[in-house]
């Protein structure tokens, strides 16, 4: 294994290591790949340490609640979960409860879920209702947000004499690719420019609209949600944490793009079929072998052969075309070796990332928990509807995971979910070495770690622009800023 100290070498992010570049897979792909994979941007966003507090301080974790997660926009649900009038979903984030609905006319709404009365929340879990009744009190709600019950209203004149005042607070709502995204912020941008790069990479290259939902989970983790979502956004872990799959993962040669004025999109590439350039060089048929006998879409294929001269790219990528093909209803002729095999995941600003391609058909979201040291994420698989199918398949049940419980107790999650529990077992850990006295700060690597810290700049930015609008000192941020340069 080659693990050489360097020292040295530029600090603007120019640095990358030795073996393959995406670019350079990408260029010699067996098919044409997605116009959306040649934009490669890189934007520096400096070499500053990040403070740890940002991860345990419950007084940062209130300025995230107030000016990042009720500004943003965050994806709350599929329309597949709401499928008829009344069929609503409720998204939990921070301190705040949205309720999604499907109106009687078939538009989709959100509201703040609490009682305008007395504050009580005024659904749990996810269903199917005609109206939304307060178990408190009976105050009742119709699926466009109007009071039409409210017992003993003769003593609430001062309320009623103004029906504006009655109806529930509307969130903004936005559609794409069959995602339902909220914002509470009346003033954000639109979603259309908010998520201008993800909807312009998405329009040109790949189509979420004949997906639906195979499988989601919802776990909790012991953990800061900025502590899991970053081990979910750079390849740089693979060698310690999942050594199991180097010998075709091309770790530390991943792509990382971020882009001129964007600071809400972002990408991740990882090269999949390709040895990882911290082994040394490894024959071809050695890459395929153990990519085959790793991947749950090849077993029961018998051993194949890498033609001499060629590489295990292109060999594992059409056996993987062919089996996922016929598995689907689809015909995948066309399809680039990359979307196939490769890992190629996007991350809209603050916690939203949905894979492109076939191969790694997964989207993933994050959310704070009750506390800085806690959070939840959320993991679904995408199937494609089958071609000729005459209708959409029903979403498949979430399952709710606890702190204690593993991946593993997920349904139908298969070879992912050991993958993923090595990446829970580090957290806990990761939070608890946040804690130590000793160093005060994180240490980010200037390329592969470079969108972590764009993350951090960006939550700063809502915050400073919160507090500014609100009159507030800058002084609140100051303990937790993440310095320039």
């Amino acid at each position: 294994m080659n693990n050489p100290i360097a020292t040295g070498g530029p600090a603007d992010g120019s640095a990358r290591s030795e073996g393959p570049s995406m670019q350079a897979l990408l260029a010699v792909d067996s098919r044409p790949v997605p116009k959306p994979l040649l934009d490669n941007d890189h934007i520096h966003h400096g070499s500053a340490d990040v403070p740890k507090s940002r991860y345990t301080s419950a007084a940062f974790a209130e300025l995230e609640k107030e000016f990042v997660w009720r500004k943003t926009w965050q994806m709350a649900c599929h329309v597949d979960e709401l499928p008829k009038s009344g069929s609503h979903v409720v998204y939990d984030v921070a301190d705040e409860s949205i309720l999604v609905v499907r109106n009687g006319e078939g538009t989709i709404k959100a509201f703040h879920n609490a009682c305008l009365h007395r504050g009580t929340k005024l659904r749990t879990d996810d269903g199917r209702a005609a109206s939304f009744r307060c178990p408190f009190h009976g105050w009742t709600w119709d699926l466009d947000g109007q009071l039409v019950a409210m017992p003993g209203s003769w003593d609430f004149s001062h309320l009623t004499a103004d029906p504006t005042c009655t109806g529930l607070p509307e969130v903004q709502v936005a559609l794409w690719h069959n995602w339902v995204f909220v914002n509470m912020d009346p003033q954000a941008e639109p979603f259309e420019t908010y998520a201008a790069k993800l909807i312009e990479h998405f329009a040109d290259g790949f189509d979420y609209s004949d997906r639906y939902i195979a499988f989601h989970a919802v776990k909790e983790v012991g953990a800061n949600w900025k502590v899991l979502m970053e081990a979910f956004s750079e390849g740089y872990h693979v060698i310690a944490t999942h050594p199991q799959i180097v010998e075709f993962t091309g770790d530390d040669n991943s792509e990382y793009a971020t882009w001129p004025g964007d600071k809400h999109v972002s990408r991740f590439l990882n090269g999949f079929g390709v040895q990882s350039p911290h082994l040394g060089p490894i024959p071809e048929q050695q890459v395929a072998d153990a990519y085959l006998a790793f991947s749950q879409r090849a077993r029961g294929v018998s051993q194949v052969e890498v033609p001499e001269g060629g590489t295990a790219r292109p060999v594992v990528a059409e056996i993987f075309r062919q089996r996922m093909g016929t598995h689907w209803g689809k015909d995948l002729t066309g399809v680039s070796d990359s979307e196939v095999l490769d890992a190629i995941l996007y991350h809209l600003f603050p916690a939203f990332a949905p894979w492109a391609g076939i191969g790694q058909p997964l989207v993933y979201r994050w959310r704070p928990g009750a506390t800085p040291d806690t959070s939840f994420m959320d993991v679904y698989r995408l199937a494609p509807v089958p071609d000729g199918a005459t209708e959409r398949p029903a979403p498949a049940e979430c399952t709710r995971l606890t702190l204690e419980q593993s991946w593993k107790e997920a349904p139908t999650m298969a070879g992912l979910a050991d993958v993923f529990q090595q990446d829970m077992d580090n957290l806990p850990r990761v939070q608890a070495g946040l804690k130590s006295s000793g160093k005060q700060t994180v240490t980010f690597g200037n390329y592969q770690e470079n969108r972590l810290r764009m993350i951090h700049r960006t939550i700063d930015d809502y915050i400073t622009r919160g507090l500014a609008a609100e009159g507030r000192a800058a002084d609140e941020l100051a303990p937790f800023a993440v310095p320039p340069g």
